[in-house]
């Protein structure tokens, strides 16, 4: 992910006073993902931070180095109706 983009998540969530870091949001929305234990298909994740709604979709792969855990690409991060595109592995 650029630093642009890295930017303009932060300052959304600053808008949306959610108080969690990008990263640890991220981080937390690749987890989702990955629990789901659905390889190779495209699924999504939502959760609330506060009021404002979050989705993350993307897709699990499986880790060639480590083959019980996943390697997870989130696509898009919807906040509150505005769609992010990440297109970037965050496990």
């Amino acid at each position: 992910m650029n630093e642009e983009l890295y930017e303009k998540l932060e300052a959304e969530f600053a808008k949306r006073h959610i108080d969690e870091e990008v990263e640890d949001v991220l981080l937390d929305m690749a987890e989702m993902l990955a629990d789901k234990n659905v390889l190779g298909k495209e699924i999504s994740c939502k959760k609330t931070i506060g009021r404002t709604p979050l989705e993350a979709v993307g897709f699990c792969e499986a880790d060639e180095e480590y083959p019980d855990e996943a390697s997870v690409y989130i696509k898009t991060l919807t906040v509150a109706g505005t769609v992010y595109e990440i297109e970037d592995y965050l496990l």
